[in-house]
């Protein structure tokens, strides 16, 4: 089995990247083959709105190092992406490559019904985990409304990708402590099991 774990933290050795890497560890054990990306040292752009990639769907028309990691997600059986929450959403990076996922994606009409429906040309069936880390304490307890936006379009990127499984895993109080998750030993644990659980 092989898993890819995409860390969208901009910073190095954060508790995002401690976390996925704790998935994949877990994973590892367990025999699956993993591979850890950092956005942050690779050469990325956002989305360009062109519509070249529905001349060729799942094939992106930009010469970066997304276009390249775009196609390498689709040989994996399973991929973890994690980011940190800033001003209330994801990251950049972590933004840059879900729209980049639009190659992927293509909207068909009935010629007779006139009905719309998104077709995806993306492999279907594959595990996936979100690793969330933010500073607020669990659960938010002040503006708890605050996250609905994130969490409900987090949930679309399982959705429209057709995966056979998902699940989120969140790193609360983490504020600006980078080295809070890999002091936290029951959290480490919780991340590995659930990279343990990945595999079948």
């Amino acid at each position: 089995m092989k898993i890819l774990g995409i860390n969208a933290s901009p910073r190095k050795k954060a508790n995002t990247q401690t976390l996925v890497e704790a998935v994949l560890e877990g994973a590892s054990e367990k025999g699956a083959q993993t591979r850890l990306v950092n956005l942050r040292e690779m050469d990325i752009n956002g989305c360009l709105g062109c519509e070249g990639c529905k001349k060729h769907l799942g094939k992106c028309v930009q010469k970066d190092d997304l276009t390249t990691l775009l196609q390498e997600m689709t040989a994996y059986d399973a991929i973890v992406m994690g980011t940190p929450v800033y001003w209330y959403h994801v990251t950049s990076q972590f933004k840059m490559l879900v729209d980049r996922l639009y190659c992927f994606m293509e909207l068909e009409e009935n010629s007779e019904t006139g009905e719309q429906t998104i077709r995806a040309e993306f492999p279907a069936g594959k595990k996936f985990i979100f690793l969330i880390s933010r500073g607020d304490p669990e659960p938010a307890e002040i503006f708890p409304q605050l996250y609905d936006h994130m969490n409900e379009w987090l949930n679309l990127i399982p959705l429209s990708l057709g995966a056979g499984s998902y699940e989120f895993f969140h790193q609360y109080g983490a504020h600006i402590d980078r080295k809070s998750a890999r002091n936290d030993a029951g959290l480490l644990e919780k991340a590995r099991a659930a990279g343990s659980g990945l595999v079948s």
